[in-house]
């Protein structure tokens, strides 16, 4: 664990895998001309190319590869010593800072990044402000290459790290925008002979553009290329004519890559033809031309796989598989539900059959085996007119429910005619007792049969419930997605990506968000208002750099609760258990458990009932069937602690209370103007094989309180009493009224172990 943990901190800082995929070589590349490019540009070529670096080490790209392109970068236009020394004190003050914040386990802030591009360049600084006395451009460069290691970082993060195909946030795109004046700036002051290598790049990234991206990305592009252009050559129609370029891309966009082509091709010949670019208009058309067939080269696949995804067709059907998949799982816990319910029938119809031991079989088997086989048969027959079973009979229920039975059970018929009647009376009672081993026998398989038939439909309302729950529609693509994220990047929150499931009662949503907006209160408020209900943030999961975010619906109520209980004097423990469980976000679960007596042995059968209950209640299981299974269990493992039940749920988003009890005290709702008691005269679970809890439901509101006790505390008080206390104390405070109860139950010489529980309910 420890060296997996120790590998997942390393991906927080810049990697040093040295592997060489061809992916990885091409972005290195990409990443190396790049660095060359902004380095060529005249008086701010090292301060391009030091924020370009830092941006690219911020990202988390290899700092041991591009440290040498960046150095060389810097030298082979500019070769003199000054200039090594400029562009190798920055590497190592980068190096120095991340070497830090790696012992310190911590990220490294863009801020850092920038400070360190700073420090860096105090050589460059003084050498500059020293020897040439060239303040005004020290400091150009300084503010130059401090503002862009901000863009460059951001950008070079959207790109390399959360993922170029999801929308950009604001300063995402204003940095991007910033970026690509600069680049267009670079491209224009680097000529191969008379040929200008803005106009290869201009067409590759418009036509790349108008081909993946929105139409308003494209001209976006070309116009910021435009301005960069135009303020290194000082000329507007440089402007005007990518302009020109980007529009026509666009204008015949909806169509293929190829009639875009030729439509940039055309407008740079039109523009040529009318002297817009003066005596470099055939080399210009050329340049042009390279870059449009550079695109053209791209694979339609990943132009089309590009495409996908940047309007999130693959998320689209990605919701679709993930949706089918949910129906087909439900379809198959249905399915699953319903054999355990026949399962169930089938073992209820087993044991619902005729009782096998009983008397009158007995007596027929005596009549027939042992009363037919006798020499002095045919007098008795006839003297009846049929065999002995009639005179045999009330012998056997005797036997039966006795145990035994002797000559005093037997008729005078029996009596004054049979030779043998102590070999009868000891036939009748050994057949007896095989029937009652046999019986009881019996009877253990017919109670096992009843649990597991229980136990099955249990198991099949949990599969139906699971089922439903895997029925949910979620949604992660879609328009209603898409302008979700666009709000939430209204609020500089990036959210790569959303899935929503659920219905009104119980929505869910999760995001894959920035670390940084994870904690923002007003994600939460923005989900809710376009979910149109109230949700919370219910866990914070670490992925990496990235926070996932979940959701749920927020209660609408909470409740505060008191305790307060003792034991019966003498007594080591309680008798008395009580349990409070949160089986779910929206339910609370409040329980009392009085097992008959007191001491360790009651204490012991409440303990276990509530386990048992808590157990259940996890699994899902339907109130009904807890408290069928709870009662047949109690009565297997216990002779003669019984114990009564008290339990009740509320639901903190719509206030509804169902209570359950068994044998238990009453309970009482008290409201502002009224008290209402909850009363039950079952008998306590163990008691019956058999036994249908008390269930009711109820409506609870703002302010509206509930008191449970067990009862020590009940038969002390009485209902009168317990009323009493509520209207003399007056308090919405739950734990003092649960202590003046038990006080006063005290004071009214409770003996009995005591607990009470009050609970009151309030808006959130």
């Amino acid at each position: 664990m420890k060296s997996r943990s120790l590998r997942a901190e390393r991906k927080f800082f810049p990697s040093f895998d040295f592997r060489l995929s061809p992916k990885t070589a091409i972005k290195f590349a990409a990443e190396c001309v790049c660095l060359f490019l902004v380095a060529s540009v005249d008086e701010f070529g090292f301060a391009l190319a030091l924020a370009l670096f830092c941006g690219l080490v911020y990202a988390r790209q290899n700092i041991i590869a591009i440290s040498p392109a960046y150095i060389v970068a810097c030298c082979v236009f500019v070769p003199d010593w000054w200039t090594l020394l400029y562009a190798v004190s920055p590497v190592i003050t980068l190096v120095a800072l991340y070497a830090i914040y790696l012992r310190l386990k911590r990220n490294v802030p863009l801020w850092a990044v920038a400070v360190a591009a700073l420090v860096g360049m105090i050589p460059y600084i003084v050498c500059n402000c020293v020897f040439h006395q060239a303040y005004f451009t020290a400091a150009v460069c300084t503010l130059v290459a401090v503002v862009l290691v901000f863009c460059c970082g951001i950008t070079s993060y959207a790109v390399f790290v959360r993922g170029y195909l999801h929308t950009a946030t604001v300063d995402e795109l204003i940095c991007s925008g910033l970026l690509a004046v600069v680049a267009g700036y670079a491209l224009s002051g680097v000529r191969i002979y008379e040929f200008n290598v803005f106009f290869t790049v201009s067409a590759f990234a418009i036509l790349f553009s108008s081909a993946c991206l929105k139409s308003q990305t494209t001209l976006f592009v070309s116009l910021l290329l435009g301005i960069g252009a135009a303020l290194q050559s000082g000329n507007l129609s440089v402007l005007a004519s990518s302009a020109v370029i980007g529009a026509a891309a666009v204008a015949l966009s909806p169509f293929t890559r190829w009639s875009s082509a030729l439509a940039i091709l055309a407008a740079t010949a039109i523009l040529w033809l009318t002297g817009a670019y003066g005596e470099q208009g055939w080399q210009t058309l050329v340049m042009t031309a390279i870059g449009a067939v550079a695109c053209l080269c791209i694979p339609k696949a990943v132009i089309v796989r590009i495409r996908g995804l940047s309007r999130g067709d693959n998320r689209r059907a990605y919701t679709g598989i993930v949706n089918r998949r949910g129906k087909e799982l439900a379809s198959r816990l249905y399915s699953a539900g319903d054999v355990f319910y026949e399962m169930s029938k089938n073992l209820e119809n087993i044991v619902g059959g005729e009782e096998v031991y009983t008397s009158e079989r007995l007596a027929h088997e005596i009549a027939k085996n042992y009363c037919g086989k006798c020499p002095e048969k045919e007098s008795c027959f006839a003297a009846l007119g049929e065999d002995t079973y009639s005179v045999i009979r009330p012998m056997a229920d005797a036997a039966v429910n006795r145990g035994k039975v002797t000559i005093l059970d037997m008729p005078p018929f029996i009596t004054s005619r049979c030779s043998k009647t102590h070999s009868l009376a000891s036939v009748i009672n050994s057949t007896a007792e095989s029937y009652a081993r046999k019986r009881e026998i019996s009877d253990g398989a017919v109670v096992g049969k009843r649990m597991m038939s229980e136990q099955f439909a249990g198991i099949a309302l949990v599969l139906d419930s699971l089922a439903n729950e895997c029925a949910v529609q979620v949604k992660f693509a879609g328009d209603e997605v898409d302008f979700l994220k666009s709000e939430l990047l209204k609020h500089n929150i990036v959210a790569s990506e959303i899935v929503v499931s659920g219905n009104s009662s119980e929505t869910c949503a999760t995001l894959l968000v920035r670390e940084s907006d994870a904690r923002k209160s007003v994600l939460p408020k923005l989900i809710s208002k376009y979910l149109k209900t109230k949700l919370e943030v219910s866990k914070v999961e670490d992925r990496g750099a990235h926070k996932l975010v979940h959701l749920q619906t927020a209660p609408i109520f909470e409740i505060a609760y008191g305790v307060a209980e003792c034991k019966r004097e003498g007594e080591g423990v309680s008798g008395d258990s009580r349990s409070i469980l949160c089986p779910s976000r929206s339910r609370r679960l409040f329980a009392i458990c009085d097992g008959m007596g007191s001491g360790e042995r009651a204490s012991k059968a409440s303990r276990d009932a509530v386990n048992m209950i808590e157990g259940f209640y996890r699994a899902g299981f339907d109130n009904a069937i807890i408290l069928s299974l709870v009662n047949k269990l109690l009565k297997l493992s216990l002779d003669d602690s019984f114990t009564t039940l008290d339990i009740a749920v509320i639901d903190t988003c719509t206030g509804g209370l169902d209570v359950i009890k068994l044998g238990s005290a009453g309970s009482f709702i008290v409201r502002r103007d009224s008290v209402e008691m909850l009363s039950c005269s079952l008998p306590p679970a163990g008691i019956l094989d058999s036994v249908q809890p008390l269930t009711s439901r109820y409506q609870l509101f703002d302010g509206d309180m509930l008191l449970m006790m067990s009862d020590g505390v009940f038969d002390a008080l009485e209902s009168r009493g317990v009323i009493d206390a509520v209207d003399a104390l007056d308090t919405v405070n739950p734990q003092t009224l649960a202590d003046e109860l038990l006080k006063r139950a005290k004071k009214n010489g409770a003996e009995d172990d005591c607990t009470v529980l009050a609970m009151r309910i309030f808006c959130v």
